[in-house]
Order: C-alpha cells, then sequence, then structure tokens
C-alpha cells in the first residue's frame, strides 16, 4: 500500500513538473516571439527615421527627343528613369514637369507599402527644355514625401548631347540652390531659377520645409 502511494506520488510529480516545463517552453517561445517582434518594429522605425535616398536608372523609353539643329531635325531615344529607393522610406512621390511659367503635368506615381528593392518607372514627355551650346537640357522635378520626415524637392535634368547623340541624368537637391548667385548666364542657370521658384511656392504652401 505504501509503494502504491509512492508510485502515484512520483507520478503526479512527474506530471507536475511535465506541466511546468511544458507551460515554461510556451512561455519562453512567445518571450522569444515578442522579442523578435519589438526587433523587427525597432528595425523597421530606425529604417524609416533614415534620410531618404534613392537612385535612378536609365531605361529604355518610347518616346525620342526631336530636336531642329542647323536648320535640320534630329532624333535621340529619351530614356525613362527607374527610381529605387536605396535609404530610407518612401510614402509618396510626384513628378511635375514646370517651365517656371506654365505647368505642364504632374504625375502621382502608384504607391507603394514597401519600396525597398522596388523600382518605379518615371516618364515624361520632354515639356521644360533649355539649350545651350550643342547641349540641351529636359528637366523636371520629383516632390518625394518620406514615411517620416521633411518631404524633398529634387530637380532631375537630362543633358542631351547632340553631338555625341548621347543623354545623361543628374539629380540636384536643395543644396545646390547655393551655386545661383555665382551661376553664369545660361540654362543651367535658368533651371536653378525655376527650382528655387517651386521651392517657395510649395514652401508658401507648406508642402516643404523653409
Amino acid at each position: 500500500m505504501k509503494e502504491r502511494e509512492q508510485t502515484d506520488g512520483f507520478r503526479a510529480l512527474s506530471r507536475l513538473e511535465l506541466y511546468v516545463t511544458i507551460v515554461g517552453t510556451i512561455l519562453g517561445l512567445l518571450f522569444t516571439w515578442s522579442q523578435l517582434r519589438i526587433a523587427r518594429s525597432e528595425e523597421a522605425r530606425a529604417q524609416r527615421a533614415e534620410p531618404l535616398s534613392y537612385m535612378l536608372q536609365a531605361v529604355d523609353t518610347h518616346y525620342v527627343y526631336e530636336l531642329a539643329v542647323d536648320g535640320s531635325e534630329q532624333t535621340i531615344a529619351a530614356p525613362s528613369l527607374r527610381l529605387q529607393v536605396t535609404h530610407g522610406s518612401l510614402h509618396a512621390v510626384t513628378a511635375i514637369s514646370y517651365d517656371g511659367e506654365e505647368l505642364y503635368q504632374m504625375a502621382t506615381l502608384p504607391i507603394q507599402d514597401d519600396w525597398k528593392g522596388c523600382g518605379v518607372d518615371i516618364t515624361l514627355p520632354a515639356q521644360a527644355i533649355e539649350q545651350e551650346g550643342d547641349t540641351v537640357y529636359d528637366y523636371f522635378f520629383l516632390y518625394l514625401e518620406p514615411v517620416e520626415g521633411d518631404a524633398q524637392l529634387d530637380l532631375i535634368c537630362n543633358a542631351i548631347s547632340v553631338e555625341k547623340q548621347a543623354v545623361a541624368s543628374h539629380i540636384m537637391h536643395r543644396i545646390d540652390l547655393v551655386r545661383l548667385e555665382s551661376q553664369p548666364q545660361g540654362a543651367q542657370r535658368e533651371m536653378l531659377e525655376v527650382y528655387a521658384k517651386l521651392s517657395d511656392r510649395l514652401a508658401e504652401l507648406g508642402l516643404l520645409s523653409s
């Protein structure tokens, strides 16, 4: 009888130990899962807080530049630009074609939940154009709204070399406006003046920081 009571006691103790082990394992898994969620949340928050950075890659498009040079017409393939976020987190982006007097086009590009590793093509017909020597400048603006932080306005310029039949794309940021006063008269100064004018207008509307 005594041995049976001891056996029952051992069984009860074993069941209790098993129960404690199972509960401890479950609690440990829940704790680990919660820590992983916190870590991922902190990582996502840190990524959103990073300054926005992106790159533009030229890709084929369906339209061409038609240029009049020395009384004859020339055509050069115009690039479409693929925007890809490299740092930070982008909420929305709007392409603006504006020459300081006329707003030709304003297109908000499709919003994606996660821009990391994704690209979006930007194709705007050439409308804001400046020419200097044998170089023609086709330009537009990108108004970028990050998930966190201030919006930014960048000038995107396609420099078209008539002689070389080539197009090179450049990104200008608001810091480039410091060159405006020392920039000689010409196409690049005119683009910077339009850039400054649009920046001031968006700042007046509360869409850009002053």
